[in-house]
């Protein structure tokens, strides 16, 4: 009965050592959007390029729900409560100009074992289009 248990124990810990977390980083950006009061928040995952060498920002980094709808983000506060809620924990703010447009910078991270672990129940508008073709 002893041996079963200790045999038990050591691999459970041999599996926790493979399983270890390690932390992943989403930043959150608010440009300015022109002509008009308010921001275009998108999130950063760090899977792909966010700045377009010919347009800008690219929308594809912003979040949608289960229907492909984008989620009304009002402010920075809303962006980081809905980060909050997934889990991931804030770290750092600065702001940084881009041409002509001031952009605020909001970095969160999330312990987890794999990235699509950090990422889960987080939708970008690009992920939900790949799995609709």
């Amino acid at each position: 009965m002893k041996k079963s248990f200790l045999i038990f124990l050591m691999i459970v810990s041999s599996i926790t050592m493979f399983a270890q977390t390690k932390k992943y980083y989403c930043e959150v950006k608010g440009v300015e959007k022109e002509l008009s009061s308010g921001l275009k928040i998108v999130f950063d995952f760090g899977n792909n390029p966010v700045y377009s060498a010919w347009g800008g920002l690219k929308s594809k980094q912003q979040l949608v729900d289960e229907k492909g709808e984008e989620i009304p983000f009002n402010s920075m506060v809303d962006a980081g409560n809905y980060m909050s809620d997934k889990g991931w924990t804030f770290v750092q703010a600065y702001t940084s100009v881009y041409g002509s447009q001031a952009i605020v910078h909001w970095i969160f991270y999330k312990e987890a074992t794999n990235p699509n672990e950090a990422v889960k129940g987080i939708i970008t508008k690009d992920e939900y289009n790949k799995t609709k073709k």
